[in-house]
């Protein structure tokens, strides 16, 4: 039985093999892959600078920056508040 099963795989492998590669699947030119390595990473380096400059301003322009820093020290005063009147 597994005689039977196994030459039809076999000759479905061979004939595979025999074939040779697709042309999606064709190896590319490591020497072109890498010659456009370099353009590639100044454009992902431009793209992502771009990015964090944009969320920076954001930030800067945005009120919650002072917003937080109010909270905070509102905090810490009650929290000192309470330290001097426990301790006092």
């Amino acid at each position: 039985m597994r005689l039977f099963l196994s030459l039809p795989v076999l000759g479905l492998v061979l004939f595979m093999a025999l074939q040779g590669p697709a042309p999606a699947q064709a190896a590319s030119d490591f020497t072109s892959t890498l010659e456009g390595l370099p353009a590639k990473l100044k454009e992902f380096g431009s793209a992502l600078e771009n990015k964090a400059r944009a969320a920076i301003e954001h930030i800067k322009q945005s009120d919650l920056p002072a917003k937080t820093r109010n909270l905070l020290s509102e905090a810490v005063s009650k929290i000192r508040e309470k330290f001097k009147a426990s301790f006092s």
